[in-house]
């Protein structure tokens, strides 16, 4: 199908009726072989008027249907996690569940505002401590003093490399210097299209930094559990999945924290520690 402005602008709309109305328009506008009939075909559906009358609001959508729909129309896994919560928003009869749908739809939107960088920018992550310098930049008040800015890092880095990240920072387009204050440009930053290999080295220090932090940060500044666990495949994708919806839920929670005290780094971690079982007990 024809690349689509009305997808590109869906996390603005809160009514999917409304989505899937545009959306059509637009396609009947971009090929003439779209049709109501031809997007059922490709979505699944029986009925060549199913997406028709839910528009007018004839038909409700059901778990599987938005699915079909998300599908057909080539939803990337965040559009579609919103597409799927605005039709749970726009059909809840209970007030409660009405609520959390646009909870969810506030998370969605908040990932959104994510920086995605590109490999072009990837010296972001060639330092550790260039994360941990943007956040401490624009919230703490350092008065243009690299080095009280460096001792705030722990463990502490130079003046000079404090006077490089930010230089870094602001050449990248990821603060900006506001009067005598810095301010970030976007919420946060995704490393999503950064390659993995140039991600390698800035995992191996916050690993090492987690070891030291387990030995000599005192227990009540920080948290670290470790469990042992014997599973399945299955059951091991249902551990990632509530780890990726709990890294996602903390970052919409503290999105807009306005009392930053300390900048904190969060793992969450789960891999092998041994081969694979065989399938007799």
């Amino acid at each position: 199908m024809a690349a689509s402005k009305v997808v590109e602008h869906l996390l603005e709309y809160d009514d999917y009726r409304k989505f899937l109305q545009d959306y059509f328009e637009e396609q009947k506008i971009l090929s003439a072989a779209f049709s109501h009939r031809f997007f059922a075909a490709k979505a699944g559906f029986k009925t060549s008027s199913y997406c028709l009358n839910v528009i007018r609001g004839r038909f409700k959508l059901t778990q599987k249907s938005a699915e079909k729909i998300a599908a057909a129309i080539g939803l990337t896994a965040l559009r579609e996690a919103y597409f799927l919560t605005l039709v749970e928003f726009n059909q809840a009869e209970q007030i409660n569940k009405r609520d959390a749908a646009w909870d969810q739809i506030v998370q969605i939107r908040r990932q959104a505002e994510f920086k995605h960088l590109t490999n072009r920018e990837q010296s972001y992550f060639s330092k550790w401590y260039n994360p941990i310098i943007r956040e401490l930049a624009v919230s703490s008040k350092w008065n243009g003093d690299y080095k009280a800015l460096a001792k705030m890092v722990v463990p502490p880095i130079t003046a000079s490399e404090a006077r490089d990240a930010v230089k870094n920072l602001t050449e990248l387009g990821l603060i900006q210097k506001i009067g005598d204050h810095y301010e970030e440009t976007s919420l946060m930053v995704d490393a999503s299209d950064v390659s993995p290999i140039a991600l390698k080295q800035i995992r191996r220090d916050y690993i090492q930094h987690a070891l030291r932090a387990v030995e000599c940060i005192p227990r009540d500044e920080q948290y670290a559990a470790f469990t042992t666990l014997a599973m399945s495949e299955s059951s091991f994708n249902y551990v990632v999945e509530v780890m990726r919806d709990a890294r996602k839920k903390i970052m919409a929670k503290i999105a807009n924290d306005e009392n930053v005290e300390r900048v904190y780094e969060m793992m969450f971690m789960t891999f092998p520690m041994s081969t694979k079982i065989s399938g007799e007990k």
